[in-house]
């Protein structure tokens, strides 16, 4: 795991001359992947998954949440948050309950084996998100959300050409 772009990426650099602001972005896919990768395996660990993190946080910020709103909160499917409720809920890690004024929905709340789990997790996490940002100073830091910014400038400009 010495090479900056995956082998995947490489092959199509192949193909289209080895441009330098393509190999940026295929560096920057390949972090992406093993940083997910390396998340999935942590979070694992907990019997957890990214988007199942993200709908415990949620309903731990927000008690009372319904989970349409936290389809929206999460920009995901309500289909999607759904299956991560279920899941949730049946870990014993949130509890649903009765919407006070409307019957066809039920409002969300994180249970304390859910507050523990989030209390053990996010230390965890942030050791990890230390470790992966180790030895890259400030500057280095600011440029990097620089040029990160640009291309998500630049792709939010392709997407409404």
């Amino acid at each position: 795991m010495n090479n900056a772009v995956g082998i995947k990426q490489e092959l199509l650099l192949s193909r289209l001359g080895d441009d330098e602001a393509a190999r940026l972005v295929m560096i920057v896919l390949t972090t992406a992947r093993r940083i997910d990768m390396a998340c999935t395996e942590l979070l694992a660990r907990h019997d957890l998954s990214e988007g199942r993190l993200a709908a415990l946080l949620a309903v731990s910020a927000e008690p009372g949440i319904t989970p349409r709103t936290l389809a929206d909160r999460l920009e995901v499917t309500s289909a999607t948050v759904t299956g991560l409720l279920d899941r949730l809920e049946r870990d014993g890690l949130i509890e649903r309950q009765p919407h006070a004024t409307d019957r066809r929905t039920h409002t969300l709340t994180t249970t304390n084996d859910g507050e523990e789990l989030i209390g053990e997790l996010v230390p965890v996490y942030a050791r990890w998100l230390n470790q992966l940002g180790a030895g890259i100073n400030s500057d280095k830091r600011n440029r990097a959300a620089s040029v990160l910014a640009a291309m998500q400038q630049n792709l939010v400009a392709e997407v409404v050409r």
